[in-house]
């Protein structure tokens, strides 16, 4: 058990995964870029397009192509998005710094750690065991292992369900507004981080418990 702050006692976190545990970008920008030269469309920089990322691949293709996102999500291009990343889901894939020692901590001191993300199962499972994440994690829940994803709270609550801990007693992590709103929709203390894939001054405007910018800071309010 460990103790953020002064009046919150947690017995287990769980965690965003792109843009939150691995910066996944580069492997999904890759993809796109490989869909838009076969198409004869311009690639885009990594630079630019990383912040698209946590807009899935519906808002890849939107911002791209210029596309609305119904267009976006019809778009042939899209499948092929898909497809090109299943292939190479963790090529050029790293855990954000620090992340790995923060697990490690948590491990040593025996807290349960998950992972609640809007990621299609296809591409969480082959990616989580390449990154050596897939033993570690109490509980892993995709974007489609349930009837529905962030920002609702059921998988939130389901994860914790499986854990056997209370959402008030879990601690949610996550870089994107969504995963605040699901975080306290299920009744947990929230942390927004800004090394992933939303620009630090949105993330000010999300009612998150903490906002922070380095893993440091995460462990000093895990108390780890």
């Amino acid at each position: 058990m460990l103790s953020p702050g002064t009046d919150c006692t947690t017995d287990c976190v769980l965690f965003d995964l792109d843009g939150t545990l691995a910066d996944t970008a580069p492997d999904l920008v890759a993809a796109l870029n490989s869909v838009l030269s076969s198409n004869d469309r311009e690639e885009v920089e990594l630079t630019t397009a990383r912040w698209w990322v946590a807009q899935g691949s519906v808002g890849l293709i939107q911002k791209s192509l210029h596309m609305t996102a119904e267009e976006a999500n019809s778009s042939p291009y899209r499948q092929q998005l898909l497809d090109a990343y299943a292939s190479n889901v963790c090529v050029l894939t790293r855990l954000f710094s620090g992340i790995d020692c923060l697990l490690k901590r948590l491990e040593s001191r025996q807290i349960p750690w998950g992972i609640v993300t809007n990621k299609p199962a296809r591409f969480t499972d082959p990616l989580l065991g390449q990154l050596k994440l897939d033993r570690r994690a109490e509980v892993v829940v995709s974007g489609d292992t349930l009837c529905r994803a962030k920002p609702d709270p059921l998988p939130l609550l389901h994860a914790c369900e499986v854990i056997g801990v209370k959402p008030s007693n879990t601690v949610f992590v996550g870089d994107d507004q969504r995963d605040i709103l699901a975080g306290q929709a299920a009744g947990m203390a929230t942390v927004g981080v800004t090394w992933g894939y939303s620009r630090p001054v949105e993330a000010k405007s999300w009612g998150a418990r903490w906002i922070v910018s380095n893993t440091p800071q995460l462990i000093k309010i895990l108390g780890i």
